[in-house]
């Protein structure tokens, strides 16, 4: 199954005006020039922003090909079925992801953040057929980057695990 940009733009730019808007709820805090709410907004600012390109790639798809071609392919069309289904490999990807997913709901808290990430982006690089070397500095460096944005300059309590990271 394949989208169309369009339709992803569209659903982004809903989404995204829904977490404006709630995100404006949020208390503000006393005596401060931000509050809580300033970073999600400025998110939902660039997910609108993504929105709007991608209706406009999704419009240029569509418009972009004569009569014959949009006979021929399937491509303009906002939803293709087919495709994905025949190849094998694109559909143990997609469950591959979701695997992923629920694999870091179900563990991050008993192996901690760092190990349950690394192991997912390594499965995920090697998935996408990297190299081993290449994925396994990938997948570490990733790791550290999210690990020190989220961890130590934003605060975000992530879980420790066993082995203390």
């Amino acid at each position: 199954m394949k989208f169309n940009d369009a339709v992803f733009g569209i659903f982004l730019i809903v989404f995204a005006i829904a977490e404006i808007i709630y995100t404006r709820t949020f208390p503000a805090l006393h005596g401060q020039r931000f509050g809580a709410s300033d970073f999600p907004v400025l998110i939902g600012v660039g997910l609108i922003i993504c929105g709007c390109l991608l209706v406009v790639s999704g419009y240029k798809q569509r418009t972009a090909s004569s009569p014959i071609e949009e006979a021929i392919s399937k491509e303009p069309n906002l939803l293709t079925i087919a495709g994905w289904r025949e190849k094998p490999r694109s559909v143990i990807n997609f469950f591959v992801v979701i695997i992923s997913i629920l694999f870091y709901i179900f563990f991050v808290d008993a192996l901690g953040f760092v190990i349950t990430a690394f192991s997912i982006l390594l499965v995920l690089f090697l998935r996408l057929q990297n190299g081993v070397v290449a994925s396994f500095i990938a997948a570490l460096f990733m790791t550290g980057v999210s690990k020190l944005l989220f961890g130590v300059w934003l605060l975000v309590p992530l879980p420790i695990g066993p082995l203390g990271f």
